[in-house]
């Protein structure tokens, strides 16, 4: 442990990486109040800040009552609220101020009513009858494709009938605040930043200081001079994240609620198709497990660029070539060509994409089997870092 402890001191327990990551964090809780304040208006993000007084007053009373299981009672409330501002609106209607509407106007309490409540509600208590219609429809599919012996389709409607069965949303949450933290990714930028920043003098640094010889000529130090430094450096992405993830969870929580961690994932209108049954924090913990193997991954490549360009500027250059050329081929996670599939899987930033990977099926078609995009991603990422792993031993091997 002694030795690692120093190789953190060498390259990260800095004074200048604390102050550059301190104010990163501080950066990061800027934008995600920005991005708090700037959303709103037609959309189910209910932004407290931007509302009134009596806004905010209606809009508690409301989640107070209706938050929870949907039953009868709380569904014809809404219905018949829902008609009753409908009828209202529908006509000639004041668009002064009237102390007796929970807002203070006929259409501000129309609006709040159906965008926060009525529609999200009316999602839940229709979604299983059109998943219903989707097993239908897989059933057919597989009494179809069956007769025409095509695997394939009777391997992915089948995967259907067993992860989109028995779905029936029925709790009631806020979904506003979860949405915005499952999609949330400007702290990957900050985490990549910091770990370039911390990587990028590990090995020019020592051979500059006539350190790397002195290492490596010694018994216990050739042995572990590139695996400390590896595992020094996977450390250090992971924490980031964990971190990262912890202060977007914390800030989040603070700006919207997150109520209903029990919630189902697909109870989110965006989430409809996911082939996940879990519920939201759940699936929150699954994305920040995601993206700390994903920064593992890109921690190992950076360290395999630094060790292979002694010259800082060199290896910052590479650096940035990699990021933005693999951060590029990692967007292409809705294509439908091989080669944009191809370029996606092994790219491991597409691992950070967890979010937007499970918002529906996406499959993949590997020796005439299907096969879930993100579980072959998995494989394909768990690949190529051994491949990766065992070049740079090569490498390493042959220099010495």
């Amino acid at each position: 442990m002694k030795i690692l402890y120093f190789e953190l001191r060498k390259e990260f327990i800095r004074k200048s990486f604390f102050f550059m990551m301190i104010i990163l964090v501080i950066i990061n809780f800027f934008w995600l109040e920005w991005d708090y304040h700037t959303n709103g208006g037609f959309t189910e993000d209910y932004v407290k800040v931007n509302a009134s007084e009596k806004e905010n007053k209606y809009y508690e009373e409301l989640h107070q009552y209706l938050d929870g299981k949907l039953n009868a009672e709380k569904v014809s409330y809404v219905s018949e609220e829902y008609q009753r501002y409908h009828n209202l609106v529908s006509g000639d209607y004041s668009t002064e101020y009237d102390s007796s509407m929970h807002t203070g106007y006929a259409f501000g309490d129309y609006s709040l009513l159906t965008v926060h409540f009525y529609n999200p509600i009316k999602y839940l208590i229709t979604y299983k009858e059109l998943n219903d219609g989707l097993l239908e429809k897989a059933e057919e599919n597989i009494r179809f494709f069956s007769d025409k012996n095509n695997k394939y389709e009777v391997e992915k409607n089948s995967f259907i009938l067993e992860h989109y069965k028995n779905r029936n949303p029925l709790y009631f949450y806020e979904t506003g605040g979860w949405k915005h933290l499952l999609s949330y990714d400007k702290s990957d930028l900050f985490i990549l930043v910091l770990l370039i920043v911390g990587i990028i003098p590990t090995f020019s640094k020592e051979k500059k200081n006539a350190m790397e010889i002195i290492q490596i000529t010694s018994a216990y130090g050739r042995k572990l001079y590139i695996p400390i430094k590896l595992i020094a450096h996977i450390f250090v992405a992971v924490w980031l994240e964990l971190l990262f993830g912890i202060i977007n969870y914390v800030v989040i929580h603070m700006q919207y609620g997150l109520s209903g961690t029990k919630m189902m994932l697909y109870s989110i209108n965006e989430y409809r198709y996911t082939p996940l049954n879990i519920s939201v924090i759940e699936f929150y913990l699954l994305e920040v497990l995601s993206k700390c193997i994903g920064f593992a991954i890109i921690a190992v490549i950076l360290t395999m660029i630094a060790r292979l360009i002694k010259n800082t500027y060199a290896a910052f250059i590479a650096m940035i070539g990699y990021t933005s050329v693999f951060l590029y081929f990692s967007g292409f996670n809705s294509g439908i060509t091989f080669v944009e599939n191809v370029l996606t899987l092994i790219s491991p930033f597409s691992l950070l994409k967890l979010g937007e990977l499970a918002t529906s099926l996406k499959e993949i078609k590997f020796c005439g089997h299907f096969m879930t995009f993100h579980s072959f991603l998995y494989g394909v990422q768990a690949t190529l870092i051994v491949i990766l792993l065992c070049t740079m031993l090569v490498i390493e091997k042959r220099g010495k």
